[in-house]
């Protein structure tokens, strides 16, 4: 049976539980010498005659400005100015505050690909060592003979407003769209891409994945990712298994196990011989009543083109029943799926549930919480590498959720701004005491 909680949840509760129980040591060090140390590593492509403000300094300002709620350039360096003290007691300064033009120049110069790096390196060893102790992996079946330690969740994100509907080049006339790689389990965004302006997120997904190994993890996409080519990657480039969505563009399959899963013996079958391949959900929010019904099934010898999806072992259905208690009225969505792991029912819902992960809890954040729609940056570039430090930021919040009472994350980020000097060397502490936790 799967966790309670993600792991980021079990940690965050634990970090709690620590602070909460502890005397604090507001040398927070450590942790800002991490990130610092990762920072100084990045390529400088300025004329180093030239140069007024370190790198690493400048990164900085932006980290700490996505922390404290200030999402713009101006704003950014009017901060910075006013806790200049403050981030002095972190940052070197050494020429005092850049404007917000230089913030913007680094941000179009740094490799995204480098920046990236360094902050999942700094993210994933942070959970890792605090994680030691959490040995339990997110799902088991012994039955079966199945374990999977992760599920990863590859989505496309389009951030509206970007696009410059005057420009020459057709790449500034389309809106900036980022491929993500999402850790459902650790809530850490392993990978987010620039997707070219020429093409999709299909090749950019296939480019990704066959350079990540996801052994013991299973990857969900949606429909418009479920090619032969994407299969092929994930079970023999990846090493891990996929659950993927079936729709209209591959017309064949969906046509397919429509008519399978429409059969009523069928899914009446299902449930009476062979319990384990069926399971229902039922949930009940204001004004309606939600029926999950689950079914998969191992039996795809029948299916035409078996031979050419890679590793295919089972099919999936869901139905969505929706009754508005009020009026009565029903609704049903059906959806599909095609899976390279046995026929476990509950292993195929929580798959399919942790999928909207990348939803609710990536792309919605950054929406809502990081504004992305709302910020009038137009350098692609500056705004891709600006987004990586965001889902940095969003992940650290997360892991301090319990120790701010589960306040929203607006609130924290405001919280933060509000309260600067007291606030941002707690929130070090914390990620302190985080790193720490396995030792050092």
């Amino acid at each position: 049976m799967p966790k309670r909680d993600p792991k980021l949840v079990q940690l965050s509760e634990t970090l709690h539980e620590i602070m909460e129980s502890e005397e604090i040591d507001m040398d927070e060090s450590t942790f800002m010498g991490v990130i610092y140390k990762g920072f100084s590593t990045l390529t400088d492509e300025r004329e180093q005659g030239k140069i007024k403000h370190k790198l690493s300094d400048c990164i900085g300002i932006i980290l700490f400005c996505s922390f404290a709620g200030i999402d713009e350039w101006i704003e950014m360096e009017e901060f910075a100015c006013e806790n200049q003290d403050m981030l002095a007691k972190y940052l070197l300064l050494s020429n005092g505050i850049p404007s917000h033009d230089t913030l913007q120049r680094v941000m179009a110069i740094i490799r995204p690909e480098q920046l990236q790096k360094t902050l999942v390196q700094v993210l994933r060893e942070t959970i890792a060592r605090a994680s030691k102790e959490i040995d339990e992996c997110l799902y088991r079946n012994p039955d079966l003979d199945i374990t999977v330690e992760d599920i990863i969740a590859v989505d496309g994100k389009e951030t509206r407003n970007t696009a410059m509907k005057d420009a020459v080049l057709e790449e500034d006339q389309r809106n900036f769209n980022m491929l993500n790689v999402y850790s459902t389990e650790t809530g850490i965004t392993l990978s987010s891409t620039r997707i070219p302006e020429k093409s999709n997120e299909i090749p950019e997904a296939q480019h990704i994945l066959k350079n990540m190994d996801l052994s013991g993890c299973i990857v969900t996409t949606d429909a418009m990712n479920t090619q032969k080519e994407t299969a092929r990657v994930i079970v023999e480039d990846s090493h891990a298994d996929y659950c993927l969505a079936v729709k209209s563009n591959q017309q064949g399959m969906y046509e397919d196990l429509i008519e399978y899963f429409e059969d009523p013996y069928l899914l009446q079958e299902i449930i009476e011989k062979h319990p384990e391949c069926y399971y229902r959900i039922s949930e009940t929010s204001k004004n309606k009543e939600i029926v999950r019904e689950h079914y998969i099934t191992d039996d795809v010898k029948w299916f035409a083109d078996l031979d050419k999806w890679k590793k295919l072992q089972t099919f999936g259905y869901i139905k969505k029943t929706v009754r508005n208690t009020k009026t009565g009225e029903e609704t049903v969505e059906k959806r599909y799926y095609i899976c390279s792991f046995k026929a476990d029912v509950k292993l195929f819902a929580l798959a399919i549930r942790r999928h909207w992960h990348i939803e609710n809890l990536l792309h919605w954040c950054l929406d809502v919480v990081f504004k992305e729609d709302s910020l009038r940056i137009k350098d692609k570039k500056a705004l891709q590498n600006l987004s990586l430090i965001k889902r940095f930021t969003l992940s650290v919040i997360k892991v301090l959720k319990s120790h701010y009472n589960g306040l929203s994350m607006n609130h924290i980020r405001r919280k933060i701004g509000r309260n600067f000097e007291k606030e941002m060397p707690i929130v070090f502490v914390a990620l302190k005491k985080l790193y720490e936790m396995g030792g050092i």
